[in-house]
């Protein structure tokens, strides 16, 4: 699951290597029913993760805005172009 929203929510992943590694682990997680409701429990913690971050970290609070806009639908379709939060 993680390796699918990294691909398919941040960008973090190419396609190619996600192939790559769903060609490994023998399936794709997205083809499955309940991937949308998974992802998006993922991408609410990404969000939350980076918001509490921020609370104490003011380098981290335009991040945590920019995921917030994308689950609301502000920053265009997916991948969005998320950065890692340390």
């Amino acid at each position: 699951m993680s390796t699918a929203v990294r691909a398919m929510t941040t960008g973090a992943v190419s396609m190619r290597e996600y192939d790559e590694f769903c060609a490994v682990y023998g399936h794709d997680v997205t083809a499955w029913e309940g991937y949308p409701v998974l992802a998006r429990a993922r991408e609410l913690r990404m969000v939350t993760y980076a918001a509490r971050h921020a609370a104490g970290n003011p380098q981290w609070i335009s991040q945590a805005q920019h995921r917030i806009d994308c689950l609301r639908g502000r920053s265009g379709p997916r991948p969005w172009s998320w950065k890692g939060i340390l």
